[in-house]
């Protein structure tokens, strides 16, 4: 008896250096390779990451392989000795099982891939690394329609697929349907104010209204939907006070959306100032 926990005990141990092993020399293997892949680039792009997040992702399926192998006599034993909590475990382990499924849900219904502008329930922004557990995004500031990095990141579990709706916004990383309104009193005629705002939009889109023609086609044809045009558009419409209200929608490259805004704005205030001074 004092020799087989002898034996037993030298196996454990022997394991257990073995495990260390395994996982120093993943590790290792695996920052070298993505050391390689940065090189000397400082800041990344998609092809690098979507390599970055190849290697973190073998990387652990392969570790978890050989410990699998390694302890599935002793995870075997250990099964049937906690077979009495294993509705408790089940239970504790919910939430991890979640993530497993919306990692699946997510690598077969290709909803996004590294590099896309996704929205999950509130969150917003660029994909910068997924694996089985979470997805990393770099938010976009939606909410301001400024669409601009806001320096921050955000982990989402993967559970979050099976629960909320994923909306791929890649489309807007290049152009985007921007929205903004202008309001103005009555003391100017609202026909002629529109006319100039159309005069102004025609002036500061002409140079890029061919290639979003295209790019709206594109866009479609991938979709299958059908999107509203690429010509700008305005509606009048009256705010609670009484005053008009210019709601204008651009179809205009994403960087340009904020200034294509306020020089807009700016010269609709010059026109109106102009107007009232005469």
């Amino acid at each position: 008896m004092e020799h087989f926990l002898q034996q037993f005990s030298l196996l454990i141990t022997n394991k257990i250096f073995l495990t260390i092993a395994i996982v120093v020399v993943l590790q290792l293997l695996s920052k070298y390779i993505v050391v390689f892949i940065k090189r000397d680039n400082d800041i990344l792009n998609e092809q690098h990451r979507t390599w970055i997040s190849r290697t973190k992702n073998i990387k652990a399926m392969v570790m978890a392989i050989f410990l699998l192998s390694l302890w599935w006599g002793e995870l075997q034993t250990f099964a049937l000795s906690i077979a009495a909590v294993a509705v408790a475990i089940v239970i504790a382990s919910k939430e991890l099982i979640l993530c497993l499924s919306g990692s699946i849900l997510r690598a077969t219904s290709n909803a996004f891939v590294i590099g896309d502008w996704i929205k999950v329930g509130d969150n917003h922004g660029e994909v910068i690394e997924h694996n089985i557990l979470s997805t990393l995004i770099q938010e976009v500031d939606f909410a301001n329609n400024t669409y601009n990095y806001t320096g921050r990141t955000a982990i989402i579990p993967n559970s979050q697929f099976l629960t909320e709706t994923v909306k791929n916004m890649n489309f807007m990383k290049r152009y985007v349907y921007h929205t903004f309104s202008i309001h103005c009193d009555t003391k100017i005629n609202m026909f002629d104010a529109r006319d100039h705002i159309f005069q102004r939009m025609d002036k500061y889109t002409k140079e890029f209204l061919e290639i979003g023609q295209r790019y709206n086609s594109v866009i479609e044809k991938r979709l299958g939907v059908d999107l509203p045009g690429e010509e700008p558009y305005i509606r009048i419409t009256t705010t609670e006070l009484g005053n008009f209200k210019f709601t204008i929608i651009l179809f205009c490259p994403t960087e340009q959306a904020v200034s294509l805004e306020q020089r807009i704005t700016q010269d609709f205030m010059q026109f109106r100032y102009d107007r009232l001074d005469s």
